[in-house]
């Protein structure tokens, strides 16, 4: 049977990320508990943040630098006002596609969409690929 190595590390591409550490433990936690031994863990992690959005993505590589790891994540904002003054960005939809390698070479996907803030209304769903998504 084969079981996935994981070593806790830094961001090996980058040391000075200030994200290094909240890395380490993130990749796992939408991945539900019985699969965390069939996915392929990552090592080093590259973290592009966007300038103009609320968004971000998450590329992990295993210790032979392949990917095994990808998580993009946004938000998007409108702009509300309380008094017809004071104008404020209050989010009104957000989503996220995380992706693991599983030790097969197949690619498990979590997409999650938050589509009514107010109400909390998250929807997950789960699915399996030949590659990884892009």
């Amino acid at each position: 049977m084969c079981a996935a190595l994981y070593t806790k590390a830094s961001n090996g591409g980058n040391p000075d990320c200030p994200l290094r550490h909240t890395l380490d433990d993130r990749w796992l936690q939408d991945l539900p508990a019985p699969l965390k031994s069939l996915v392929v863990a990552p090592v080093s992690f590259e973290v592009a943040q966007d300038y103009e959005l609320q968004a971000d993505h998450t590329h992990g590589r295993d210790a032979a630098h392949q990917p095994c790891f990808s998580e993009f994540r946004f938000v998007l904002t409108q702009l509300r006002s309380d008094d017809d003054e004071v104008f404020y960005e209050q989010p009104v939809y957000a989503e996220s596609l995380t992706s693991w390698r599983l030790l097969d070479e197949r690619w498990l996907i979590c997409r999650t969409t938050v589509a009514r803030f107010e109400e909390a209304g998250i929807e997950s769903s789960f699915s399996v690929s030949d590659a990884m998504p892009r």
